[in-house]
């Protein structure tokens, strides 16, 4: 019983304790709640300095006099009232009783006239009063008149009742007047405070729910807690506190579905970050509760050029393009384009309708408006699935898989130009310039560019790879002679990426983004990236941005979800720019390469393009091309009725040039991070991520990342049988050295 007692009284005390805590963090909360909506200063008290003039306006803003006007307002008209009456008494002396009635009847209508016309200033409220209602201006006034009127009848005989009448007709008068304009906080306000006080229940519920639902023993983060709790401008955030010894952010972050019913918001509402202390043990949770993108985010401009969520869409400075801000309005989404001695790709995958190819728009403009970019454009569908980006590219190879082909081997001409310029130079890597461009391919529809397809398996060199080896080519060596590959694909699986892990590798190690999708294991075969796109808003631009790394290994992403930036139509925009060209050099090599292809990449309009289109479909409904061909070949064949049109289809030879033959010999990048490490289960990668930080023993990575020996002896062997890493000696392991080029 003893026993039995003691345990009640320390439960007792820890719900003591719990309660306490509750209470404080409730406190906290609706402190920080009231602080957030306390009342804007005035433009008349605005501090504009820090002078005298301002301190002194920031006093008079806080006097009690400042807060009580208008409670006084109807003393200082009383006030006005008496002292007139006592000088009426001294000019009655000089001009009669009635002449000075006729001149205070004059007087009080001129002043309720001039009070009625105030629409800003001391008295705006007075005048608004008075507007209201017609018979205000006229009560008021006759009860004035008639009380002066009164006075100097009497001559201030009878006191008591002259005195006794004033103040009844004040108090009737003014009673309206202090009813609608009480003492306290202003009427504008009273929602804002209901507001605060509800943000601090729910912030308090959430912080309920978590230790219920998500900490408690036996739940999914069962040794967890929430602290240090702050209200952001668009919602709330606390630190997580992990179990030492558990899965760390990695194993939150996987947990996110969970998090979402046992709070009760919405998933892409909640987002998991690293902690600013760096702390593995510690993570940064943030609930949105009115996030600034659900009006969508427009395209906006001021004289340097478009803008997104008030930064500019191209930042020459960092190099970036913005795409948009993240959904609990803490920062924007960027599109990593130029780093020291690189340029950067990357991968976006959606679904039809998730606003992707308005993505591809808004990227393409950042890449005109940055004015050291030229980007080529490809498209599977053949120039149907961005028209407006083939429309404004430097070259459209979009209308055929062999122009598609063509761009391929093109770009491969001129990394190689560009190695041996570098080379020349003893430059380290690639700087843009308008002498000297950025060059990105932007392929659309990715899975059916990227395929197997060989040009000549005879002739050697780029002619005999594959697209997907063209393009994995590019990706693995592409960022330190400036030419990088945009893919955009509704598939994940290695087929948008020509069946290449490194090329996977490569684009997501610039730029990564999910958007809506309701193929949720295809997007879970990307690495590091555990939410499910099914549940963004399907309404456009809504898009996870996965977290990436750059050739340093250092991570420039959030894990959150943003909204791109999107506007009606882009076509005014994209126009405004020049479209950049390459260098002569990067052209002259093409042209040697492909027959003068880059120089006669515009002498077929879209216009001629369009009458080529319906010529063919002419030429099907009267028998005059094959179905197969139609459906299965590379567009219209040439026509001698229009032989112009035709031409837009014609691709030059792709010839291989001698002093060329060694192009496909180009070297991958001594730095680049190639291994494919999509898929792991979290007992893999943690084990993967051990071998990586130095951790060689086999048997010190359990205690390290809280695993059980089984578990990772078994994870061990799949990762050497996937060979990222290798058994050096026994019960030693290293990492597999990167696959060649």
């Amino acid at each position: 019983m003893a026993q039995t007692a003691t345990k009640k009284t320390r439960k007792k005390a820890v719900d003591t304790e719990m309660e306490k805590a509750l209470r404080a963090d409730f406190e906290r909360t609706l402190a920080q709640a009231l602080e957030a909506v306390a009342p804007a200063e005035s433009e008349c008290t605005k501090k504009t300095g820090e002078g005298f003039a301002a301190r002194l306006r920031a006093m008079e803003a806080d006097a009690l006099r400042a807060r009580l006007r208008l409670q006084y307002q109807p003393w200082v008209v009383a006030s006005a009232v008496v002292a007139t009456a006592l000088i009426q008494q001294v000019a009655e002396l000089a001009v009669g009783p009635w002449a000075c009635a006729a001149g205070t009847g004059a007087l009080i209508a001129g002043t309720l006239a001039l009070v009625r016309s105030r629409r800003k200033g001391w008295w705006r409220e007075a005048g608004e009063w008075l507007r209201a209602h017609p018979l205000r201006m006229v009560l008021v006034g006759s009860a004035a008149w008639c009380w002066l009127t009164a006075s100097l009848l009497t001559g201030f005989d009878a006191p008591h009742a002259l005195a006794t009448s004033g103040l009844a007709a004040f108090v009737a008068l003014s009673a309206h007047w202090w009813r609608i304009h009480r003492i306290g906080y202003p009427t504008e306000q009273v929602p804002a405070l209901e507001a605060a006080v509800a943000e601090a229940e729910d912030a308090d519920h959430i912080a309920a729910a978590w230790n219920e639902n998500l900490a408690a023993d036996g739940k999914p983060l069962a040794g967890t807690s929430l602290a240090d709790y702050e209200r952001t401008k668009h919602g709330h955030q606390w630190t997580v506190v992990l179990r030492p010894g558990g899965g760390g952010l990695a194993e939150l972050r996987s947990k996110q579905t969970a998090i979402s019913t046992a709070i009760d918001v919405d998933a892409p509402m909640i987002s998991l970050e690293r902690h600013p202390s760096g702390r593995p043990t510690r993570a940064v949770l943030r609930v949105t509760l009115d996030s600034p993108v659900v009006d969508g985010v427009p395209v906006t401009h001021n004289e340097h050029g478009p803008v997104v969520a008030e930064q500019p869409l191209w930042d020459a400075k960092t190099g970036d393009i913005t795409l948009g801000p993240y959904a609990d309005g803490v920062g924007v989404k960027t599109w990593k384009v130029y780093r020291p001695n690189s340029l950067y790709g990357g991968y976006i995958f959606g679904d039809t309708g998730s606003g992707k190819s308005e993505l591809l728009n808004l990227i393409a403009l950042g890449l005109l408006a940055s004015g050291n970019t030229a980007y080529w454009y490809l498209d599977g569908q053949e120039g149907a699935s961005s028209p407006l980006v083939g429309a404004n590219a430097d070259w459209d190879c979009s209308e055929s898989p062999a122009k598609a082909r063509q761009a391929l081997e093109a770009a491969c001409a001129v990394m190689k130009m560009r190695q041996m310029q570098n080379k020349a130079a003893q430059a380290k890597g690639f700087t843009p310039s308008k002498d000297r461009p950025g060059l990105v391919l932007i392929i659309d529809e990715s899975h059916l560019v990227l395929t197997d397809y060989v040009r000549d398996k005879k002739a050697g060199g780029f002619a005999s790879m594959t697209n997907a080896a063209l393009a994995e080519l590019i990706g693995r060596t592409g960022r330190k002679v400036g030419v990088a590959l945009i893919c955009a694909s509704q598939d994940t699986t290695l087929k948008a990426f020509g069946n290449s892990g490194p090329l996977r590798s490569s684009l997501l190690r610039g730029n990564g983004v999910v958007m809506f999708s309701t193929n949720r294991i295809s997007a879970g075969i990307l690495p590091n990236f555990s939410a499910n796109p099914a549940e963004l808003p399907d309404n456009g631009g809504y898009a996870y941005s996965l977290e990436t790394t750059d050739a340093s290994g250092a991570k420039h992403s959030r894990a959150a979800t943003f909204r791109a930036a999107y506007q009606e139509d882009f076509r005014t925009d994209l126009a405004r720019y020049p479209t950049q060209t390459l260098e002569e050099d990067s052209a002259t090599v093409i042209d040697m390469y492909q027959s003068d292809a880059y120089k006669r990449r515009h002498e077929i309009t879209a216009e001629a393009k369009a009458s080529a289109s319906a010529a063919e479909i002419a030429a099907l409904k009267r028998g005059d091309v094959d179905i197969d061909d139609f459906l299965f070949g590379d567009g219209p064949a040439p026509a001698p009725a229009a032989p112009t049109a035709s031409a837009a289809f014609d691709v030059p030879a792709l010839k291989l040039v001698p002093s060329l033959a060694d192009l496909v010999a180009v070297e991958a990048d001594d730095d680049e991070d190639l291994l494919d490490t999509s898929g792991l289960t979290p007992v893999q990668a943690a084990v993967f991520e051990a071998v990586r930080d130095g951790i060689t023993r086999t048997s010190d990575i359990p205690e390290r990342i809280g695993r059980s020996r089984r578990a990772v002896y078994n994870a061990k062997d799949v990762l050497i049988e996937r060979g990222l890493i290798v058994d050096t000696d026994r019960g030693q392991l290293g990492l597999a050295p990167p696959r060649a080029a």
